[in-house]
């Protein structure tokens, strides 16, 4: 499991990521803020499969969809942040991929 809070860069608001694995393939992503763009994404865990997360290019990563869907502005560093905490939450199994 990944834990960690960072202020957004482009808004400075605090945000809390938590990644926790659940089994090879999927990773379960909480998010806590304040930010009034993260309230719909926020109220649930989303489960993502982790290793399509890390391989695909931002445009076609399924995180960046729900976030688009939600009217989360583009510049926001919520993405790279929980792309980051999945990484870290699958450890190993990333660094033999």
């Amino acid at each position: 499991m990944c834990k960690y809070s960072y202020q957004c860069k482009l808004c400075g608001i605090q945000i809390e990521v938590k990644a926790e694995q659940q089994n090879v393939q999927d990773v379960m992503v909480e998010l806590a803020s304040e930010c009034p763009s993260l309230d719909i994404i926020a109220q649930a865990p989303i489960s993502l499969d982790a290793m399509y997360e890390l391989m695909v290019p931002k445009e076609r990563s399924l995180l960046m969809q729900l976030l688009k869907e939600h009217s989360h502005p583009e510049d926001c560093s919520v993405y790279d942040s929980v792309v980051d905490a999945i990484g870290k939450a699958l450890g190993r199994y990333y660094e033999i991929a």
